[in-house]
């Protein structure tokens, strides 16, 4: 037998190699029993037999079940966690499993790890990566970036998630969508050794139900190809008054994998129809009062029960190695994403006093949007002298198609308050819906050239790389046909880092990327009604340095990092007629300390969690903005995730989030810290011969009354919420 695991270490600094117990320690060495020899027997009726080599895989974790021992960092490929020199954290199956929530979907499981912190509501799933704004349009899938939706999406397919920290062109690939404080990579589920066939029965929120289906088989020689199935059906009234969510999805995982090959295919589709789907009310330049209105309930909701959209997502990856021999392989990987929104009706708010008085417009922006991306390359090794060279080659593209409605109408005139809401008065707007074409097409192409060095002993691990990016803009006239190329834009960006391993339980690490990425695209849900909504603002350069140390204690982990990172600034340019132009100005300067621990902290519990403390400040041309804090960056967050395995059949969780203060309009106005907690319990019992998991879970325990804050925007936070479940495998 072949044991494909890692050193780890007991709790008396003694070593153990596969199943070697170790028992007594001398100098920091151990002193082993030898194996036991198998004595031979020369009785005639014995027979010697030679037992074929048995290969045993499996998932390894750093310290405890939450976070993974490797994790896929891009270009580079799967990495150890321990001696990158690049800052990343991939939360496992099992923390997916036990803290993905139902009712505030996949940002809220996130803010597991310190530097992420959610702030939309639970429609949305956006996140804050070292205070920089991170959409869902930004994340990755299976490596693949552009491949997800801003709204929120079913997280049933969901197996991992990588949380790449900083901005990395070279290993981010060339996606369009800006990543400042670091990446969101999604991997797919993917059918295991054993079959597994499964139901899930979910209530939750109002009077939500949800069914999911997860069905996963492999076959032929050697198990060689393999099919996961997960599916979901979700319908009712959420956990805020009159938003109805209506949302179905399939996605379908094949794969195969040989000594010489592996390939992965992962097809979904989604359909939702969301209706009175709530959204934050921006805060008005003009606002009136001292202070902002204390948040109301959670329940309450702003928008009127025909603020609706319905759309349809539908996302293809494919990711290939081919080995061609033993020191080379080359790869390929690409992946297709489709959005319509074919109905829209908006409602923008205007927060205007400290009353909590709002002004709303409303208006029928459908938008369609397209991504293609395609990437190949080599990877390969090799040595000069005594240093080892992994290298990676690639080049890659995307395409990025954009468009709203031929013909978009707004409409204005409508009042309300905040602990009110929707009064149900509120007269439906009369204009149509309009059909939505592409009005821009995006083109950005790269290169990257990665090597990491590393020493014999792998103590010593050097990053070197470079990209190469060229970002082109087209525009479409009303009638469909070319108008202009309205910018074409080139530029190299490095990446460097080191790590150095003293002992195989500490590492120090350090490094600098950078990040050369297309503009933002203009809100065309802002209630400031910019004048360029739609469009894409010019390119511009993000740049990141990190040091930090890797410790692990007994089966703990504690990461510890500084972080400093420069980018462009965006800012709201107030035009001579009132109306509003979203521009750049100056730059942004985000320097911070970020502390991550996981592990088993004693028999039967386990952990996850950390904080992270933002020194944040704007740098710009204008005195209202020059040396503020940018707006909606909190200057602490804290994040605790706890399970307590009373038994095998039992266990508990405990959640608790903090998010200090933060700010809007530029240090006028202060947004309030919050701490929210949630707790749960899973029980696994039998019903006649049928496996059954039940969980019962309930959100925001102490139902705190909070504003989460994003720019300008405030965000309202959810209510108490329950959720009650049970999953029977057949």
């Amino acid at each position: 037998m072949v044991y494909d695991g890692e050193k780890e270490e007991n709790s008396n600094s003694c070593y153990m190699y596969g199943g070697c117990q170790c028992r007594v320690c001398s100098r920091g060495r151990c002193i082993c029993p030898p194996p036991q020899e198998t004595q031979e027997v020369s009785a005639p009726d014995l027979q010697n037999f030679h037992l074929a080599e048995i290969v045993v895989n499996g998932k390894r974790y750093i310290a405890g079940e939450y976070v993974r021992a490797t994790s896929n960092i891009g270009i580079l490929g799967e990495q150890d966690a321990m001696n990158s020199p690049i800052s990343v954290t991939t939360i496992s199956e099992k923390a997916v499993e036990d803290f993905m929530s139902s009712t505030e979907g996949l940002s809220k499981m996130l803010s597991l790890v310190p530097s992420v912190q959610k702030t939309y509501d639970a429609a949305v799933d956006c996140v804050n990566i070292r205070g920089f704004s991170e959409s869902g349009r930004g994340f990755m899938v299976n490596g693949i970036p552009g491949m997800q939706a801003m709204t929120r999406q079913s997280s049933n397919y969901i197996d991992s998630i990588d949380v790449i920290e900083g901005p990395a062109t070279g290993i981010r690939g060339s996606s369009n969508y800006t990543a400042d404080g670091g990446t969101i990579n999604i991997n797919s589920k993917q059918a295991l050794d054993d079959p597994n066939s499964s139901i899930g029965l979910k209530w939750h929120s109002k009077g939500a139900f949800e069914e999911t289906v997860d069905i996963g088989r492999r076959f032929g020689e050697g198990n060689r190809y393999g099919i996961r199935i997960n599916a979901s059906n979700v319908n009712g009234e959420r956990s805020i008054k009159n938003w109805d969510l209506e949302q179905r999805n399939i996605y379908i995982n094949l794969d195969q994998k040989t000594d010489d090959s592996k390939t992965n295919l992962m097809v979904g589709y989604t359909y939702t129809d969301s209706q009175g789907r709530p959204y934050g009310l921006t805060v008005a330049r003009n606002y009136i009062g001292s202070a902002l209105p204390t948040a109301p309930d959670g329940d309450i909701n702003f928008n009127p029960v025909w603020r609706r959209d319905k759309n349809t997502n539908f996302v293809a990856t494919l990711n290939h190695e081919q080995k061609i021999n033993d020191h080379l392989s080359a790869f390929l990987n690409a992946g297709h994403f489709k959005q319509d929104w074919y109905y829209y009706v908006g409602f923008s708010k205007t927060l205007l006093n400290e009353a909590g008085d709002f002004t709303a417009t409303t208006d029928n922006y459908s938008l369609i949007e397209k991504r293609d991306y395609a990437q190949i390359g080599l990877r390969g090794d090799f040595k000069t002298g005594d240093l080892k060279h992994n290298y990676t080659l690639g080049v890659d593209r995307q395409w990025h198609y954009y468009g709203g409605p031929s013909n978009s109408v707004t409409e204005s005139g409508w009042n309300g308050n905040i602990y009110v809401g929707d009064p149900g008065n509120w007269s439906h707007p009369t204009f149509g819906q309009s059909d939505a074409r592409y009005t821009t097409r995006n083109r950005t192409s790269g290169w990257s050239v990665m090597d990491i060095i590393s020493t014999d002993n792998e103590k010593l691990n050097i990053l070197i790389g470079l990209n190469g990016k060229s970002i082109k803009r087209d525009s479409y006239k009303a009638d469909g046909s070319h108008n202009k190329n309205t910018g074409h834009y080139y530029d190299i960006s490095p990446a460097y880092g080191i790590s150095y391993a003293f002992s195989p339980r500490f590492t120090v690490y350090a490094n600098h990327t950078e990040e050369f990425v297309e503009g933002e695209i203009v809100s065309t849900t802002s209630s400031l009604n910019y004048t360029n909504k739609g469009e894409t603002l010019d390119p511009y350069k993000t740049k990141q340095t990190e040091f930090g140390i890797k410790m692990k204690t007994g089966d703990f982990l504690h990461k510890l990092s500084y972080f400093d990172i420069k980018k462009a600034n965006g800012i709201d340019i107030l035009n001579s007629d009132g109306s509003y132009t979203r521009g750049q100005d100056g730059e942004r300067r985000h320097k911070g300390i970020e502390y991550t621990a996981t592990g088993t902290i004693a028999e039967k519990w386990n952990l996850i969690g950390g904080f992270m403390h933002l020194n944040t400040e704007q740098k710009t041309s204008s005195t209202d903005t020059n040396g503020k804090r940018p707006n909606g960056v909190p200057d602490w967050t804290a994040s605790l995730g706890v399970e307590y395995e009373a038994s095998d059949a039992f266990s508990a969780l405990l959640r608790g989030n903090y998010v200090g203060t933060s700010y809007v309009l530029n240090e006028k106005y202060k947004v309030p810290s919050y701490f929210t907690m949630d707790l749960g319990v899973k029980y696994k019992t039998k019903m006649n011969s049928t496996p059954v998991t039940l969980n019962a879970i309930c959100y925001n325990v102490f139902n705190k009354n909070y504003w989460s804050a994003s720019g300008n925007v405030l965000h309202l936070g959810g209510p108490r919420t329950f959720m009650v479940s049970a999953e029977f495998e057949l």
